[in-house]
């Protein structure tokens, strides 16, 4: 191969990356916060991250839309009441920015969300699933693993009254050795709480009751899977 031969394939590689390349920048006044890396939730593996800005949620919306047109079809921006969505597939990746105005700053909830790696699914086949109340909706089902420590996050919403779902879960943990150690019902039956632990391992669930209906998160951590 000669040397203008070398070149032209070394200029096409160049220029071809810079046409595909796709980074998710934010913007430089921004302060970042990540929410969570490598999540599984819904099957998928998810990264989020809290994006604040001084610019106004048009601005910040934009700034997304900007960064994100570049690199082919795709992708939208839909204003909505309450905030901005901007949005776009690239590689198998679905890029997505929820911005807000929170005066007198902008807030943007970016995520990635992809097919899961197979180091993760193996990650997750090592987390017990939390069970759930027979008539449940789930809301959200969410497995991480955050140094030693191994996550299950389950939101779901039921018609079954909070004593009820408490009694659920109470004998769930109870079965699987964790102590309680706080147990307790508002007077007004609108919110709970459950806390257990057995060893280093926790678990702890959340109820709130409203439109007669009964949200329930329940978080269990273990650290000696």
């Amino acid at each position: 191969m000669n040397k203008y031969n070398v070149f032209f394939v070394l200029f096409t590689l160049v220029f071809c990356n810079q046409v595909y390349a796709f980074t998710l920048d934010f913007p430089n006044d921004a302060s970042v916060k990540v929410v969570g890396h490598d999540l599984f939730i819904d099957s998928k593996q998810v990264s989020i991250w809290q994006v604040e800005s001084k610019m106004s949620r048009e601005e910040h919306a934009q700034f997304y839309a900007e960064q994100w047109k570049r690199n082919g079809n795709n992708f939208g921006v839909t204003a909505l009441k309450t905030e901005t969505v901007v949005s776009k597939l690239y590689d198998n990746a679905l890029y997505t920015a929820q911005v807000i105005q929170h005066f007198p700053h902008s807030i943007a909830v970016v995520s990635v969300s992809k097919e899961p790696s197979n180091s993760l699914r193996r990650i997750v086949r090592k987390i017990e699933d939390i069970p759930s109340p027979s008539g449940s909706e789930i809301l959200n089902n969410i497995k991480a693993k955050d140094g030693a420590k191994y996550s299950n996050t389950l939101v779901l919403k039921n018609n079954r009254t909070i004593s009820k779902n408490m009694n659920f879960y109470q004998t769930f943990i109870q079965k699987k050795g964790f102590s309680v150690e706080k147990a307790q019902v508002h007077p007004k039956r609108t919110m709970g709480v459950l806390l257990a632990r057995k060893g280093p391992n926790e678990f702890n669930v959340t109820f709130e009751r409203k439109n007669n209906q009964t949200f329930v998160t329940a978080i269990k951590v273990d650290t000696d899977i």
